[in-house]
């Protein structure tokens, strides 16, 4: 009875690990060759281009808390950026992913102009351009 026991015991660790390992791994955003094309500085525009005087930068070199590291400058005073707070970033299926760090995400989908948006069902309008 007593090996039934330590044998059920090790059974559950085992599966514990398994799905601590399973959590641990991070949603399928391209991390590689990829992200270097979004990489960088940017300013962050609300509805109709208007610049918020906020900066964010995109580092294709280090991994942050949710992916790739996202920085907002602390000079920022757009509340709802500030809010938001994004740490991390990825790209999947061509469309820019930010992470707040809270863990909600926001879709950008790049325009000709080079200027990232926000995709419309996800709330107010909201952009990236390159600096």
């Amino acid at each position: 009875m007593a090996q039934i026991a330590i044998f059920s015991e090790r059974r559950l660790q085992w599966l514990g690990f398994c799905l601590v390992a399973a959590a641990s791994v991070s949603a399928p955003l391209a991390y590689a060759a990829g992200s270097t094309d979004a990489s960088g500085r940017y300013s962050i525009l609300r509805e109709g281009g208007n610049d918020t005087g906020c900066m964010l930068t995109l580092d294709a070199r280090t991994r942050g808390r949710a992916g790739l590291k996202a920085q907002l400058a602390p000079a920022c005073r757009d509340n709802g950026v500030v809010i938001f707070d994004p740490v991390g970033w990825g790209l999947d299926r061509g469309r820019l992913v930010l992470t707040a760090r809270k863990g909600h995400k926001a879709h950008f989908d790049k325009g000709a102009d080079g200027v990232w948006r926000r995709d419309d069902k996800e709330g107010k309008a909201l952009g990236l351009r390159p600096l």
